[in-house]
């Protein structure tokens, strides 16, 4: 007996010292890191004093050193979105939940802590709205891949997130994991992040990669990378392959003139830093996809002096401006270095209002030395080609067997996906919907937008369905953005609900500067009551716009760093916080005037703030050295000689002058700009109309012209595109006496060519690529409709799959559909023409009726459908 006491007590004693052991582990082994981790959490902590009961009341409960540790680390390094929007019992949750997978997957102890501690715990992995779908994610599929070896849960969960999830173009805006998953839909990324999400929950180290501008097509573009057993490897997100290192993408990637991830806190890594703060890193991955090249720019004044600290822009033609790919100071030598792909660039570096310009030529170039020796003014047109780099050879196949199976199971994931997406109201399923506010087909227009957030817009429907004097619902609803209709709660709507009261100012004027619940990018979150009653302590009376002005000038600070996810703050979160990025303040702003019944809005292509005071709009500026400039007019005209309208973005931009560079305004889809001539209201400055034009295999003629606003005149500015050169183009013949079958009528190639050419397109319709080409020929159904020639979509067997609608694409009325028996036609194509194609889908030609292949471009490309009508 005696003996069995013994033992029991030294069991007992040593699971007590062996649970003290592990509540005592730390997280960060280095000391020298961790005292500076903790040297930074402290001073994070006292920038957020405003909100500290809600973030760091977690400490006092029971955590072990580990979570205290990883919490610390997360804080030390936060941005100000999710100090101002969140709370402690959050990120503790984050916490556990990572530690909780490192411990549970096999995988999790050969992880070194460096990579865990910035690509698994972190629970942000861009500008997204944050969720638990780190907890949801991890309980759903950790039984799924528990038994895998760590390269197979890679692909496994990949798979998982297809079942879930597939791309369709959509804002700028990202939505949060869980409201993607509800709607089943996401741009790239969404995708990205949510598949990074996914990686993270089973406590693979995961990290959204972008090319944040493809240089051989407008757009951009995310991805993932996954740490496995040692070594860092690509996936398409969403989008599973036999294989990592393999996607769509893998070849316009070996294009790209840059690739990057950002990496939260200080972080140590072998990848060259294009971007370092105190809070993280922007890190350079283009050596992972292409061939790179180290360049270096010398920047000089105009008496020949190296200049220290001078701000050098490397700018790539995309979406008819130059973008900066990455930004450097110089060094006391007066350099500044990158390491890119082997294409063109646009050199911008500037200081003190100085400035200077050059294209280089990475192919032939490794130095370029600028001389700042330009001011703002003068009025002049500059031309350039700008050549993108050529493609390279995909690194990874996979066997046909392999292939066929991985192609076996997407199409399985699709239909799990689709029968989901089939559980989303009917037309008919909204006639029980009662309002007498809508018709019922508006009822049906809002509930169909809304997708699987259609519960909460039906709740909201509901809750107003009678009518009330001064509350316009359809408007209301109308002015909330498509992805608002898509994650946004019934009762956060409810609670932006205003009624239009006459007599104090005009209907117009309070349709679009108090009822909106969205102001710009944010997500839209309850404001209005809990700001009234802020500001309604804080003044005696109604405050004054200037007093508004005031006060947050002397309340909120503002920096361009703290925000560096760029998600957009809470007014709510500005307002406990009190630091800010400056979009983010705008955006609080305008809540205050609208929750105080100031009508306010932002103009989101400029990023002015109006206000309306003495029955008129009036520009507000914060700083009282840069108040707004007077206006002047700046009128767009086109002279028609394209067949195709140009649009803005994608054919032109405007950018204004300010502090060494020009800014470019985002007038995307705004009335002003719809048509020619367009007139602008700008204020006095000095501007920049960036026009291009692109050959299919990428090369631009780009048009630049510098010219002045002068307060009270008007300018008259024509949109010129540079015509493209036509070039005499073979590609070999087909023989269009083969014989196909389109809609169970054989027919021969000939029939489809026998009036006008043929526009013959192999596709992949599960893949983004074709997704896009879908979007940019419906763009131009009217004029293909009008056209004579056919569209002849093929479908390689192993890439079609039943659920594929075409009808959702509004395609041509001249456009028909075939399959390709294990795209055998496709490869006597190639064959009899010597071509060498890399499943780089989409592949298009135009044939013209004597069989001649006289046009081809293959994989992602924007505006394929503008540049085949330009072509025919």
């Amino acid at each position: 007996m005696k003996i069995s006491f013994l033992r029991i007590l030294f069991v007992l004693t040593l699971s007590i010292l062996i649970m003290s052991a592990c509540d005592h582990k730390h997280f960060i082994d280095d000391e020298s890191y961790r005292k500076e981790v903790q040297q930074d959490f402290a001073a994070r902590k006292n920038l957020a004093a405003n909100r500290s009961l809600q973030l760091f009341d977690v400490f006092d409960q029971k955590i072990t050193t580990e979570e205290r540790e990883a919490l610390e680390f997360l804080y030390a390094y936060m941005p100000y979105s999710d100090l101002a929007d969140y709370d402690g019992a959050y990120f503790l949750d984050q916490v556990r939940y990572a530690f909780k997978a490192r411990d549970y997957f096999s995988w999790g102890k050969t992880i070194p802590e460096d990579i865990f501690r910035h690509f698994v715990l972190v629970y942000r992995v861009n500008n997204e709205n944050l969720d638990t779908a780190r907890r949801v994610i991890f309980n759903e599929i950790k039984d799924r891949v528990k038994d895998l070896s760590m390269y197979d849960a890679a692909l496994e969960v990949n798979h998982w997130c297809h079942e879930k999830v597939t791309y369709r173009p959509s804002d700028g805006r990202t939505s949060s994991s869980l409201a993607t998953i509800k709607t089943a839909f996401g741009r790239c990324g969404e995708e990205s992040t949510f598949t990074v999400t996914a990686m993270r929950a089973v406590g693979i180290p995961a990290r959204q990669c972008y090319t944040p501008r493809w240089a051989h097509t407008d757009d951009n573009h995310a991805w993932v990378e996954v740490w496995v057993d040692g070594k860092w490897y690509f996936m398409g997100a969403c989008e599973p392959d036999a294989a990592l290192n393999m996607g769509w993408f893998a070849t316009p990637s070996t294009r790209a003139m840059m690739v990057h991830s950002n990496a939260y806190g200080k972080y140590i890594g072998t990848e060259e830093i294009n971007h370092r703060t105190d809070l993280f890193s922007r890190i350079n991955m283009l050596y992972n996809y292409t061939n790179t090249k180290s360049i270096t720019i010398i920047v000089k004044d105009e008496k020949g002096n190296l200049l220290n600290d001078a701000t050098v822009k490397f700018k790539l033609y995309n979406y008819a401006e130059y973008y900066p790919i990455a930004t450097r100071k110089t060094d006391e030598k007066g350099e500044a270095s990158l390491t890119t792909g082997f294409g063109d660039l646009l050199i911008w570096a500037s200081k003190d209002g100085n400035y200077a310009y050059s294209k280089i030529d990475v192919r032939q170039q490794d130095t370029l030395e600028l001389t700042l020796n330009h001011r703002a003014g003068a009025e002049y047109v500059e031309l350039f080609e700008i050549v993108p780099p050529v493609a390279l050879p995909n690194k990874v196949t996979v066997d046909k067997e392999k292939e066929a199976e991985n192609n076996r199971r997407l199409q399985y994931e699709d239909s799990i996906r689709n029968a989901y997406i089939s559980t989303f109201p009917t037309e008919i399923y909204t006639q029980q919907i009662k309002n007498e506010n809508l018709t019922p087909k508006r009822i049906w227009h809002f509930i169909l937008k809304s997708e699987g957030n259609y519960a909460e817009i039906e709740k909201f429907l509901n809750q107003n369905a009678k009518p009330v004097d001064g509350f316009y619902l359809d408007k209301f609803l109308a002015a909330l953005s498509d992805k608002d209709l898509r994650d946004t709660q019934a009762d956060v709507l409810q609670q932006h609900i205003t009624v239009y009261k006459e007599g104090i100012y005009p209907l117009d004027v309070y349709l679009k500067g108090i009822m909106p619940a969205r102001i710009s990018n944010e997500l839209i979150r309850p404001w209005r009551a809990f700001l009234n009653a802020a500001f309604s302590a804080i003044f005696e009376t109604k405050p004054t716009v200037n007093q508004l002005i005031e006060w947050t000038n002397a309340n909120i600070k503002i920096d361009s760093e703290g925000n560096y996810f760029n998600c957009p703050l809470s007014p709510r979160g500005v307002f406990e916080l009190r630091h800010s990025d400056r979009h983010s303040c705008n955006i609080f702003f305008v809540a205050v005037c609208r929750s105080l019944a100031i009508p306010a809005y932002l103009d989101n292509a400029t990023n002015q703030l109006f206000v309306y005071e003495n029955d008129t709009w009036q520009m507000i500026a914060f700083d009282a050295e840069k108040q707004p400039e007077p206006t002047g007019t700046l009128v767009l005209e086109y002279n028609g000689k394209e067949a195709i309208t140009p649009e803005y973005w994608i054919h032109y931009t405007i950018a204004k002058f300010e502090n060494g560079d020009f800014v470019t305004f985002d007038y995307e889809n705004d009335s002003r700009v719809a048509n020619f001539p367009a007139t602008l209201a700008l204020e006095q400055g000095y501007y920049l109309l960036s026009t291009g034009n692109r050959y299919h295999d990428g090369t631009t003629l780009s048009r630049v012209e510098f010219f002045n606003v002068k307060a009270g005149e008007s300018v008259k500015k024509t949109i010129e595109l540079r015509e493209l050169i036509p070039r005499d183009e073979s590609y070999g013949f087909i023989d269009l006496n083969h014989e196909i079958e389109v809609e169970e009528k054989k027919m021969l190639v000939s029939d489809l060519a026998k009036n006008n050419e043929l526009i013959l397109c192999f596709i992949d319709p599960t893949r983004e690529p074709t997704k896009h080409l879908f979007k940019d020929i419906t763009a131009h159904k009217a004029q293909f409709d009008e056209w004579s020639g056919n569209f002849l979509f093929v479908i390689p067997s192993d890439k079609y799959t039943v659920d594929f609608d075409v009808r959702r694409w509004n395609l041509p009325k001249n456009s028909l559909f075939i399959v390709d028996q294990n795209a055998s036609w496709m490869h006597r194509i190639l064959t009899v023409t010597n071509q060498e194609f890399r499943e780089n889908y989409p592949l298009v030609f135009i044939v013209n009726q004597q069989g001649k292949l006289v046009f081809k471009t293959e994989g992602y490309r924007i505006g394929t459908g503008e540049l085949l009508f330009k072509s025919l």
